[in-house]
């Protein structure tokens, strides 16, 4: 893992633990070059990962400061996982389904690997709060994620792969519709009959291009909203 994405990791826990609450900034860029040892071009690069994550924004002149985060908000740009998305939230996850399968042919187009390929497929409910959020489907290839079982995914799935297989994460592309939900769905989520389902379909690779995994997460149209970040000063016609 780089230097800034060490530094961009420690900091957010630090925006975590409260410990800008009074301020609610950053210290400045010279202040943290001397905290963590690093060049002004590395702490750059640590705030732009967590400003792309939507928890700092920028007033020029001033510096850094923390956004507020909203209850059930799924950031678009995102690429760190259901947990780091949710700080100071109760989280838990009910794993439905832990399976190891041969990937068919649907299976294989979406991770971009060949059929029959080793993947863990998970079926996981996922709470905030004591509320049935979402109902995650999520496939990892085998062949890039070596090991999982139901104890990880019953934690971060991420932070396994970061902390433990020391991979680094890239990027993600997300796709967004609504769809009818499945009556089993229905149900797991405290939804009425016929209710449609808020749902992302999100591809996650690797900084070296490699897609490991796929996954198709439905949310709970009572308590989900979607955050992007939009940092252009374009104007807007």
């Amino acid at each position: 893992m780089r230097k800034y994405e060490t530094i961009s990791i420690d900091l957010k826990k630090r925006i975590e633990n409260g410990e800008f609450e009074e301020t609610k900034k950053l210290p400045t860029g010279g202040q943290l070059m001397k905290e963590y040892d690093a060049s002004k071009n590395t702490i750059s690069n640590a705030i732009n990962l967590l400003v792309n994550d939507g928890l700092l924004f920028a007033i020029h002149g001033s510096g850094f400061y923390i956004r507020k985060p909203n209850k059930g908000t799924i950031k678009l740009n995102n690429t760190i996982g259901f947990s780091a998305e949710h700080p100071g939230e109760k989280l838990e996850r009910d794993i439905l389904s832990f399976k190891l399968i041969d990937c068919d042919t649907n299976l294989a187009e979406h991770l971009e690997c060949k059929v029959g390929t080793p993947v863990y497929a998970i079926k996981r409910l996922m709470y905030i709060d004591d509320i049935p959020f979402a109902v995650e489907y999520t496939y990892y290839n085998k062949d890039i994620i070596p090991y999982l079982n139901e104890d990880i995914a019953k934690t971060s799935i991420f932070s396994f792969i970061i902390n433990d297989l020391k991979l680094t994460i890239g990027f993600s592309e997300k796709y967004i519709f609504a769809k009818p939900l499945s009556k089993e769905d229905q149900e797991l989520l405290n939804l009425e009959p016929d209710a449609f389902g808020l749902i992302i379909d999100d591809n996650v690779f690797l900084s070296n291009g490699k897609k490991f995994n796929y996954s198709k997460i439905w949310y709970n149209y009572k308590y989900a909203n979607f955050f992007n970040n939009d940092k252009s000063t374009r104007k807007k016609s």
